[in-house]
C-alpha cells in the first residue's frame, strides 16, 4: 500500500488530504461529544434546580396558602377553611418528604431538614393552638375583638423537650409571635436565592463550556495542521531538494555537458521518474558529448596530419583556427602538443600577415571567399621575401544549408616550383648536353661517310666520335642513376673494401686522363669501410672528376683521409674555380649547376654530385663542401669505419 501511494504525488496529496478530513473529523466528533455531554450535564442539573425552585415555590405558596387559610378559619370559624388546611398540610408533608429524598449536598438537606422542623413546629404548636383558640372562642371562653397572639399562647401546647435552636416561636407577644413565623419562612428566601445563584453559576458554566468547546475544536484543528505539517515536513523539504538538485543540475548540463553532477536518489513519484529520466537524460548527452568530442579530435587529428596548412574562419565572430602545418609553414613554434582541436591563432595572425609579401592581395582573395562567396579561383603568392611560394583555395562550410564558415588551404609549392624550374633547365641542359655530342657525332659521321680521308684524320675524327659518346653515355647513365635513386632501386651491395686501394685505383685513373693537375694522397691503409665498391667508386669518381674539371688551370688536388673514433674523413681539395655561399648552400640539389659563368661554359647535367649525396647517404654516411671563389673547393665525406673480413671471423 505504501508502496502504491508513493508512486505518485496526486496519491500523496489525497491520501493527506484524507488523513487530515479524518483527523479533523475525529478530533470535531470527540470534540462534540465531550461539549455535548458537559452541556447535557450541566442542562440535567440546571433543570433539576429550576424543579427544585418550582416545588420550593410551590412549597413556599402552599405554607403562606395554608397558613392564610388557618387564619380565615381562626377568623371566621368556617370549617371548610380547616379542611383547606388539612388538605395544604398533606400537599406540604408529601412535598417535604420530595426534598428529603432528594437532598444530594449538604444545602440540599439543610433545606429539607429546616422545612421539616418548620412544618413540624407549625402543625404541633401552632395549628393546635389556633385550633383550640377557635374551639374556645366558639365556646364562649375567649371574647376578644381581634385575634391575640398573647391568647393563643396560652393555647399553644409546651414543648419543654425539644433541642432544637434554630426556630424559637416566641409566643409572649403578637409582635414576637409574626417575627418568629417570618424568622421561620425565610428559610423558603434563602433557599431559592441559592438556587438562583446555583443556576447562574452553571449558566455561566455553559457558557464557558460552550466557549471552551471552540477554543478545543480550533486548538485541535490547529494541533492537526501542525502535526500534519510535521509530519509532511521531511517529505515536502526531500521534495523540494531533489527539484533544486534537478535545477542546479539542469543549469550545469545547459553550460557544459560535461560538468559533474549532483547526485540524485530518485523518489518513487513522479518526481523521482522524472530525476531517472534526467539521469539518463544527462548520462546519454555526456556520451553523445563524448561521441561529438571524439568526432572533433578525430577531425582535429586528421588535419593536424595534413602537410597542407588549413585556417578555418568563424563568418560570425572572425575568429580564426589553424592546424599544425600553418605554424610550420610560418616557421613559428606549435602552441601545444595537444592536438584534440585546432589551434586559435588571431593573437597569431599580424606576424602571420608580416610574412606575406603581397598582403592586400591575400586580404583581397580572402575577403571575395568570405564575403562574395567566390571559390573557383586560387591565389599563389610569395613569403619571406621571396623565399616561399603558395598557394591557396578556399572552400565554404555549410550546416543546415547555412554558411557557417570558410576554410582555407595554403600548400607550399616552393620545392615544386624549384622543381618545375629545375626541370625547365634539365630539359635545356639535357637537351644542350645531348645535343652538342650528337651534333659532333653527327659531323663525323658524315665527314667520314662523304669524304676520303687520312688514316690519321680518320682516327682522329674516330676518337672524336668515341669521346662524344662515351660523354653521352655518362649523360644517360646520370639520368639512370636518379631515376633509380628516386625510385628506390639503388640499395647498395655492402661489402668490407679497403680504403686505401679504393682510392689508390680511381687516383692512378684520374692521374692519367691530365696532365696539368698534381695529385697529392694521404691514408691510412689499414682503414676498411662497408659498401658497395662500384656505388663508392662512383662517388669518389665523380668529386676527382670535378676537382679536375673545375680547375682549368690545373694546380694540385690533394686527396686526405683521418679517422677519429669510427668515422673515416675524406677530404679531397683543388686549386679550382672555388664556388659562392649560394652555390654551396644548392650544390647537391638535382640539376643545380653553379652561376658563374665560367663553370657554365664547362658544362654538366647537375646529378653528379647529387648522385654522390643519395649514395653516402644510403652508406650512412655525410657529404658536405667548403669552397671559395678564385681558392678552390674542398668535398668531405665522412663514411663509418669498418673492420677488415679477416680480423670478423678470427674475433
Amino acid at each position: 500500500m505504501k508502496r502504491w501511494i508513493e508512486q505518485r504525488i496526486s496519491r500523496q496529496v489525497m491520501t493527506i488530504f484524507y488523513i487530515l478530513i479524518a483527523l479533523v473529523t475525529f478530533t470535531s466528533i470527540g470534540t462534540y461529544y465531550y461539549t455535548q455531554q458537559s452541556i447535557q450535564e450541566t442542562t440535567v442539573q440546571l433543570e433539576r434546580i429550576s424543579e427544585q425552585r418550582a416545588r420550593a415555590t410551590n412549597l413556599f405558596e402552599t405554607w403562606q396558602s395554608m397558613q392564610y387559610e388557618l387564619r380565615g378559619h381562626v377568623l371566621l370559624g368556617d370549617s371548610a377553611l380547616l379542611e383547606n388546611v388539612r388538605t395544604a398540610q398533606a400537599d406540604i408533608d408529601e412535598q417535604t418528604t420530595w426534598f428529603e429524598a432528594q437532598a444530594n449536598n449538604e444545602e440540599e438537606t439543610r433545606f429539607a431538614n429546616d422545612a421539616r422542623l418548620l412544618f413540624s413546629i407549625y402543625t404541633s404548636r401552632v395549628m393546635p393552638a389556633l385550633e383550640q383558640y377557635v374551639i374556645a372562642k366558639q365556646a364562649g371562653e375567649v371574647d376578644e375583638p381581634f385575634l391575640q397572639m398573647g391568647t393563643v399562647g396560652q393555647f399553644m401546647p409546651k414543648n419543654e423537650t425539644s433541642v432544637q435552636t434554630r426556630f424559637q416561636l416566641n409566643s409572649s407577644s403578637t409582635a414576637d409571635m409574626s417575627a418568629s413565623i417570618v424568622d421561620m419562612e425565610s428559610v423558603f428566601t434563602d433557599y431559592r436565592q441559592n438556587l438562583d445563584f446555583q443556576e447562574s453559576e452553571l449558566r455561566d458554566t455553559l457558557s464557558k463550556q460552550l466557549v471552551k468547546a471552540q477554543w478545543m475544536w480550533l486548538l485541535i484543528l490547529l494541533g492537526a495542521l501542525f502535526i500534519l505539517f510535521i509530519g509532511l515536513q521531511p517529505y515536502i523539504v526531500r521534495l523540494t531538494n531533489q527539484l533544486q538538485t534537478l535545477m542546479i543540475n539542469s543549469e550545469r548540463l545547459a553550460m557544459n555537458p560535461s560538468a559533474s553532477l549532483i547526485p540524485i536518489k530518485p523518489l518513487k513519484n513522479e518526481v523521482g521518474q522524472l530525476s531517472e529520466a534526467f539521469n539518463e537524460m544527462a548520462t546519454s548527452l555526456r556520451n553523445q558529448q563524448d561521441q561529438v568530442d571524439l568526432e572533433r579530435e578525430k577531425t582535429a587529428r586528421i588535419l593536424h596530419t595534413m602537410r597542407d596548412s588549413v585556417v578555418y574562419t568563424e563568418l560570425a565572430t572572425n575568429e580564426r583556427f589553424a592546424n599544425s602545418a600553418l605554424f610550420d609553414l610560418y616557421e613559428h613554434p606549435i602552441p601545444s602538443t595537444e592536438r584534440g582541436s585546432l589551434y586559435p591563432i588571431s593573437m597569431y595572425y599580424p606576424m602571420f600577415m608580416s610574412q606575406i609579401d603581397d598582403q592586400e592581395g591575400l586580404n583581397r582573395f580572402t575577403r571575395r571567399a568570405k564575403e562574395e562567396g567566390i571559390f573557383d579561383e586560387t591565389f599563389t603568392y610569395t613569403m619571406q621575401n621571396g623565399q616561399k611560394t603558395i598557394r591557396m583555395y578556399a572552400e565554404p562550410i555549410d550546416l543546415q544549408n547555412e554558411r557557417v564558415g570558410v576554410i582555407f588551404v595554403s600548400r607550399d609549392i616552393t620545392q615544386e616550383t624549384e622543381i618545375n624550374k629545375m626541370k625547365t633547365e634539365l630539359v635545356a641542359t639535357v637537351s644542350h648536353e645531348l645535343r652538342t655530342p650528337l651534333t659532333s657525332i653527327l659531323g663525323f659521321s658524315e665527314l667520314l661517310k662523304s669524304r676520303q680521308l687520312e688514316n690519321a684524320k680518320r682516327e682522329r675524327y674516330l676518337d672524336m666520335i668515341a669521346s662524344e659518346t662515351k660523354r653521352l653515355e655518362r649523360l644517360v647513365s646520370d639520368l639512370l642513376d636518379v631515376q633509380k635513386m628516386e625510385a628506390g632501386m639503388g640499395v647498395p651491395d655492402f661489402k668490407v673494401e679497403s680504403l686505401y686501394e679504393l682510392l689508390s685505383d680511381l687516383l692512378e685513373i684520374h692521374a692519367g686522363s691530365t696532365e696539368h693537375h698534381f695529385f697529392h694522397f694521404d691514408c691510412d691503409e689499414t682503414l676498411f669501410v662497408a659498401g658497395d665498391p662500384a656505388q663508392l667508386r662512383q662517388v669518389f669518381s665523380n668529386i676527382l672528376n670535378n676537382a679536375i674539371k673545375y680547375s682549368p688551370d690545373g694546380g694540385d688536388v690533394t686527396v686526405d683521409v683521418t679517422c677519429e673514433q669510427d668515422t673515416i674523413r675524406i677530404a679531397i681539395t683543388d686549386e679550382g674555380l672555388g664556388l659562392s655561399d649560394e652555390d654551396a648552400d644548392r650544390i647537391f640539389d638535382k640539376f643545380y649547376r653553379s652561376q658563374s659563368e665560367e663553370s657554365r661554359q664547362i658544362g654538366g647535367t647537375g646529378l653528379g654530385l647529387s648522385i654522390c649525396k643519395e649514395i653516402v647517404q644510403l652508406h650512412g654516411g655525410t657529404i658536405a663542401v667548403r669552397s671559395q671563389i678564385g681558392k678552390g673547393t674542398t668535398m668531405i665525406v665522412e663514411l663509418p669505419m669498418a673492420q677488415p673480413v679477416n680480423e670478423e671471423s678470427s674475433s
